[in-house]
């Protein structure tokens, strides 16, 4: 994979189609990306925009679509998209700086209010997909996830997030928002995407570290709470073998979930990726992605 001449676009918009596209500029970026239901962090700074363009990029809500590749690669890739809640400008010397302050799914998962009712027999995945249409998102589903069917119906009136929970738990999966796109995979599962293959001749830099993580212990509140905890243990513990954290050159088309694999003289293996650290300097030295990865094992 040849990874030379770094590309990067930043398109910000609002539903009215008043937006701009930023090309050429200086343009940093620090993006956090996890497998939990809140939603994904970034902070992008772009340099020396004109000031009817920093106008229309400091207004909240406004979409922000980041892409970033390599010319002699695939070229731009999308790598994070998500709501402006925060913005503003100030002077670092004789530039201008515009911080931007993101989140993914952020008025998705603030805004959407619903009221539902459905009749007996119903499956969940009409359910979620229903959901997921009434917060604005697209679908993307693990093909293991198998939801349930509802023998006495299902009815909910309130937060979106909350119904989306309901519906996930039943089934065993876990759902999060990954660059505007529902994502819903069994608990310890993939996405069912082999991303990459990173070894030291295709983006891997320095050794893998290992990571130790704490396993997650049972409620003892209650007994129906200690059921539900050893039943979501299973399914999402039993996996975690081992854990390792890895530095590669920027991978913008990984996203938590999907599996990778890593050829190293430390550890070779199939991992999938609980979570992901991007930063980037379009005219610095920073291009790098860091990623924490659990072993798993694939057919």
């Amino acid at each position: 994979m040849a990874q030379f001449n770094r590309l990067a676009r930043l398109t910000v918009g609002q539903p009215s189609g008043d937006g701009v596209v930023i090309e050429g500029l200086k343009i940093t970026f620090d993006i956090d990306k996890d497998l939990t239901q809140h939603t994904n962090k970034s902070n992008v700074k772009v340099y020396n925009l004109a000031s009817a363009t920093r106008a229309k990029m400091e207004r909240p809500d406004s979409i922000c679509i980041l892409e970033v590749g390599y010319s002699e690669d695939v070229g731009l890739r999308r790598i994070f998209c998500g709501a402006i809640i925060q913005s503003w400008t100030s002077n670092d010397g004789p530039d201008a700086v515009t911080e931007l302050t993101l989140s993914d799914g952020q008025v998705a998962i603030r805004d959407s209010v619903l009221s539902v009712g459905y009749s007996v027999g119903v499956n969940g995945s009409k359910i979620a997909n229903d959901i997921a249409g009434q917060m604005g998102l697209v679908t993307r589903i693990g093909s293991d996830v198998s939801f349930s069917d509802y023998p006495n119906g299902f009815s909910f009136a309130g937060y979106a997030r909350t119904a989306l929970g309901k519906i996930c738990d039943a089934a065993g999966a876990t759902w999060s928002i990954q660059n505007n796109e529902l994502q819903i995979i069994m608990g310890g599962g993939t996405t069912g995407i082999r991303a990459l293959v990173f070894s030291a001749e295709s983006g891997l830099v320095g050794s893998p570290e290992r990571i130790v993580k704490g396993v997650k212990r049972a409620d003892s509140s209650t007994a129906s709470a200690k059921k539900k905890k050893r039943k979501k243990s299973k399914k999402e513990t039993k996996e975690k073998k081992a854990g390792w954290k890895i530095k590669t050159l920027l991978a913008p088309t990984v996203n938590p979930g999907d599996a990778v694999r890593v050829e190293s003289t430390t550890v070779t293996g199939w991992f999938r990726v609980e979570s992901l650290k991007h930063n980037g300097d379009t005219h610095g030295k920073d291009w790098y992605t860091e990623h924490e990865l659990i072993e798993v094992i694939l057919d």
